[in-house]
């Protein structure tokens, strides 16, 4: 199984490498044709702007200085507009050459009990965010997966699968965000359906409903730092999660973890160690 992992990881490095080196010859291209258009615009539009002097090249004829800042506010946008297209351009293509090998990479997960849980904990930047209770609400999650829809609006879809837990009574939550250029902007939420305490008056097992943890993460998206959150589940974790995937048997919650686990661990070599001796004698 293990060596199945590394090889699917492989492939889908050496598909990575390839979509970047046709992207870079389809956007090389594209950029001269663009380069081209914006000349030939720029021709058009010279003999309207003889006898106008250009903003910070002395004094405007026509133009007052917030009007030309304006002006060159318009320009740029259309330039991020571009850009933007040419990202989701690149994002759709990688999608499809990739689908295949995410089909394959499903398959293996089925038969790893608790992988994407694991994974998550594992996180460095995540695990930061992961109390004692979010590890347990994530030890019930059966998988994870990452859309992205193109219709009405690029965006993408996050949806968690979740066996029956003393939490909430939903099997799946499902999180969207607005992807662009500039980044993830959050759109929509499952509503959790808590298990309730009435005699509280609040969800029967939720012990910290105010800060940034994960549970409150999933369960909405009016905390800060919500979208980095996203962006760093769909940009990081699922492209490659077996990176962060505890290889040993007893790895836990990423570097905090691993660092106490060597606080100590090299005394106990040197314990059997005397043990062997002494029976020896």
């Amino acid at each position: 199984m293990g060596e199945a992992l590394v090889l699917l990881a492989e492939d889908i490095m050496e598909a990575v490498v390839e979509v970047v080196a046709e992207e870079q010859e389809e956007q090389e291209s594209q950029e001269e044709e663009e380069e081209e258009e914006v000349q030939a615009k720029e021709r058009e539009e010279k003999p309207r702007k003889q006898g106008r002097a250009e903003p910070g090249r002395g004094p405007p004829t026509s133009l007052s200085p917030l009007e030309a800042l304006g002006a060159l506010q318009l320009e740029m946008s259309a330039v991020n507009a571009q850009a933007n297209r040419a990202y989701l351009r690149l994002k759709r293509r990688v999608r499809r050459m990739q689908e295949p090998r995410l089909d394959r990479r499903r398959a293996i997960i089925q038969d790893i009990p608790g992988f994407w849980a694991k994974a998550i904990v594992s996180h460095p930047q995540l695990s930061a965010l992961i109390s004692d209770q979010d590890e347990d609400v994530l030890s019930y999650m059966i998988t994870l997966e990452a859309q992205e829809l193109g219709r009405p609006e690029y965006r993408c879809r996050l949806m968690f699968f979740f066996r029956s837990n003393p939490y909430f009574c939903n099997q799946v939550i499902l999180k969207e965000y607005h992807l662009s250029f500039a980044g993830y902007r959050a759109c929509s939420s499952t509503p959790v359906q808590w298990f309730w305490d009435y005699e509280r008056g609040a969800p029967s097992r939720r012990q910290d409903a105010v800060s940034l943890n994960f549970l409150n993460w999933l369960s909405g998206h009016d905390c800060p730092g919500s979208d980095r959150i996203a962006e760093i589940i769909v940009e990081d974790l699922w492209p490659n999660p077996l990176r962060y995937y505890p290889r040993e048997q007893g790895a836990g919650r990423g570097a905090r973890e691993q660092a106490s686990s060597c606080v100590g661990g090299p005394a106990e070599p040197a314990v059997k160690a005397t043990e062997q001796e002494s029976s020896a004698e």
